[in-house]
């Protein structure tokens, strides 16, 4: 049981280079996608507000559209109620981001499929290019 759970582990925290479809099951209902940043096997984490503040969402893995069949949303946590952001669609509502990966860079791109302008993340920033015009993510090595 050990064993199958390091197995586990080792795998969310080794992004592949492309999605399919357990990674998009994954990035929509794993335990760690609401947990606070930094603390579950997911190493990227998007917030709503700039400056790492208002609600977040934990990304494990590459994402090709934020809004895909469903979309992916900012997950409904703080100490105010509501808290800003939550609930909302992480799709052009993201304003900056934290990559907690030691090995990965974190690419959010304007576009979905990876394409135009793009923000990379090596530890935390406010986004410039993608603030609020967000679609999707990948990880880069």
């Amino acid at each position: 049981m050990a064993m199958a759970a390091a197995a586990t582990t080792a795998l969310l925290a080794a992004p592949s280079a492309y999605a399919d479809e357990a990674e998009d099951e994954a990035n929509y209902w794993h335990k760690d996608i609401c947990v606070d940043p930094g603390y579950g096997a997911f190493k990227f984490t998007l917030f709503f507000n700039s400056n790492f503040m208002g609600s977040w969402r934990n990304v494990g893995y590459n994402v090709s559209d934020f809004g895909g069949p469903r979309p992916l949303t900012f997950c409904e946590v703080g100490a105010s109620a509501p808290h800003p952001g939550g609930g909302k669609s992480l799709k052009n509502n993201a304003a900056s981001a934290k990559n907690f990966h030691s090995t990965y860079t974190g690419y959010v791109y304007y576009n979905s499929g990876f394409k135009g302008a793009v923000d990379d993340v090596a530890w935390g920033r406010n986004l410039n290019y993608t603030k609020n015009n967000n679609a999707s993510f990948k990880w880069q090595g």
